[in-house]
C-alpha cells in the first residue's frame, strides 16, 4: 500500500493527517486530488508505502519527490484515532 502524510496547522498547533491507498494510485494524483478539496489548506509532510500487516513507512514517492518519516509517520498512523496526530 501507499501513504501520503498531510500536515496542517490548526490552532497554533500542527496537525499530521495519514491517507493510505491502493498501490494502483499514483501518490501525486492523490495528492492533487485532496489538495483541491478536503485537505485545501494542508501541505505534504512525507510519502512512501507501507505494509498492512505491520504498518511500518519505508521508501519514498518518486512523483513528489519526498520520502517517508519512519518514526513520525508510524507513531501518528498507529495512533492517528487516538489523537497522536497532533504536535
Amino acid at each position: 500500500m501507499k501513504y501520503i502524510m498531510f500536515r496542517q496547522q490548526q490552532c497554533g498547533m500542527t496537525k499530521l493527517i495519514p491517507v493510505i491507498f491502493p498501490n494502483d494510485f499514483v501518490h501525486k494524483d492523490v495528492a492533487d486530488a485532496l489538495q483541491q478539496t478536503v485537505l485545501k489548506d494542508s501541505e505534504i509532510h512525507s510519502a512512501g508505502f507501507i505494509s498492512p500487516l505491520n504498518l511500518l513507512p519505508e521508501g519514498r514517492s518518486e512523483t513528489l519527490n519526498v520520502a517517508a518519516d519512519p518514526d513520525t509517520d508510524e507513531r501518528v498512523i498507529k495512533m492517528n484515532d487516538y489523537g497522536a496526530a497532533w504536535q
